[in-house]
């Protein structure tokens, strides 16, 4: 890309931000504990990956996608990784998100992570890091679809004709998944639907996309109702009801059924897991999934990769530290204004607290906190990025930022990873002013 084009960048960035703001398609970044819509979040310069380095990433990416479908399969089945003395067994019961209700069950063709997304961070010596995994809720797939075909359309001379791979994959990989899993049910008649919290959520509009590109219908719980142990569709202006195979839901297993698990729930559907646990329909992720969005368990993935696989871990994780194990406890507390400190459950409940930003004061309190609850915390060092460009705010200059990347893996007959994904980046200006946003992810074939 040929970033001393200015007018070619500027145009690109105000066309995909105009886009936005028409459509509603908001940005979301979660500061201070709240989440916050940025405005005019993209960044019109790519983060490119070489061809070679995307594909030693994919492979770490398919072992780690491997061995957490492992994991999650036995922490709900036979439990060997516990009696085996990998995972200490309160550690895994205390978890926020491991639930009961999914005990004893095995989902159709075993499988848990249907999409993982995954956050990586390329440190300055160049060595990719994995910061966290998301199974609950792996969002944010949208953004570089549209941007791309945005900024393509109006600023064509800043694409290379040649070497970068094309990332329309994401959608061709859904509809596969929605196909492999259809073909393990009984229930090979009924529709997919992308089940959305509703229009007030940040993310209703990444979903009606996502529904759009792959011909599956977004709906709202109030749309879908359980009738004899099967889901059915019918649109809030009327019509008939349409069975209903596959559930890709935006929803978290706290609020997935209300009489599974939490009765406060307004998003939910009535006798949803009763319907799943008979084979009625799939949900996409498996109720469940969620305890490997635990930061504390985050911890024991390389183990669950020697466990399960018998491998060493092609991808490290960020280095992260447990209070829970006492000799890591004390490293965190010699340690801790040099650490970031993060709640085990993420943005249910706390946000991330920076130790050098902090008093002696509230160093103290911070450590009494973590002696008190120490299954509820991790701490991570902090990650020295490798610099990436960005446009300036006024579009003037190129600015250095820092970023990470968001892959995404789909898993069901095979494991995929797309040949794209999501970067965040942010930087801050002469006036201690934060921009955030994203960026487009080229992968190149050379």
């Amino acid at each position: 890309m040929d970033i001393t084009n200015m007018q070619s960048l500027v145009r690109s960035r105000d066309r995909v931000n105009s886009w936005m703001d028409k459509n509603n398609a908001g940005f979301a970044l979660l500061r201070h504990g709240k989440t916050e819509i940025l405005s005019s979040p993209f960044d019109p310069i790519p983060h490119i990956i070489p061809g070679d380095r995307f594909t030693r990433l994919e492979k770490g990416l398919m072992q780690r996608v491997n061995a957490i479908n492992l994991l999650l399969n036995d922490l709900y089945g036979k439990r060997m990784i516990i009696k085996d003395g990998i995972i200490p067994e309160d550690f895994v019961y205390s978890s926020l998100d491991f639930h009961i209700p999914c005990v004893g069950f095995t989902p159709i063709k075993s499988l848990y992570n249907h999409i993982t997304a995954v956050d990586l961070a390329c440190a300055s010596n160049g060595k990719w890091y994995v910061m966290e995994d998301h199974l609950a809720l792996p969002s944010g797939a949208a953004y570089p679809l549209f941007a791309r075909k945005l900024s393509r359309s109006v600023s064509p001379e800043l694409y290379p004709e040649e070497n970068l791979c094309d990332n329309n994959g994401y959608n061709i990989l859904l509809n596969q998944l929605y196909r492999d899993i259809i073909g393990g049910m009984d229930n090979k008649d009924g529709i997919t639907v992308i089940l959305s919290p509703g229009e007030g959520s940040f993310s209703h509009f990444e979903l009606n996309y996502l529904a759009e590109l792959t011909g599956a219908v977004c709906a709202t719980a109030n749309e879908l109702t359980v009738m004899d142990d099967s889901v059915y569709y019918r649109p809030a202006e009327g019509g008939g009801f349409q069975k209903v195979a596959v559930i890709h839901r935006h929803i978290s297993d706290d609020n997935i059924d209300p009489l599974a698990f939490s009765v406060s729930s307004k998003t939910g559907v009535a006798h949803l897991m009763e319907s799943y646990r008979k084979g009625k329909v799939a949900i996409i992720n498996a109720p469940g999934s969620a305890v490997a969005d635990d930061k504390g368990l985050f911890c024991y993935i390389p183990d669950a990769i020697r466990y399960y696989l018998g491998e060493e871990p092609l991808l490290e994780n960020t280095p992260t530290y447990l209070p829970y194990r006492e000799d890591e406890r004390k490293y965190i507390f010699d340690n801790l204004d040099k650490l970031i400190v993060k709640h085990v459950n993420g943005p249910k409940a706390v946000t991330s607290v920076v130790g050098s930003k902090l008093t002696s004061a509230e160093l103290n309190e911070l450590k009494a906190r973590l002696a008190a609850e120490p299954r509820r915390f991790v701490a991570q060092e902090i990650m020295d990025l490798a610099p990436m460009d960005a446009l300036s705010p006024a579009g003037t200059d190129i600015v250095t930022c820092k970023a990470d990347y968001r892959a995404y893996v789909i898993h069901c007959d095979s494991i995929r990873v797309w040949m794209g994904g999501l970067t965040k980046f942010s930087h801050t200006d002469s006036a201690g002013n934060r921009h955030s946003g994203f960026k487009d992810t080229w992968i190149m074939s050379k």
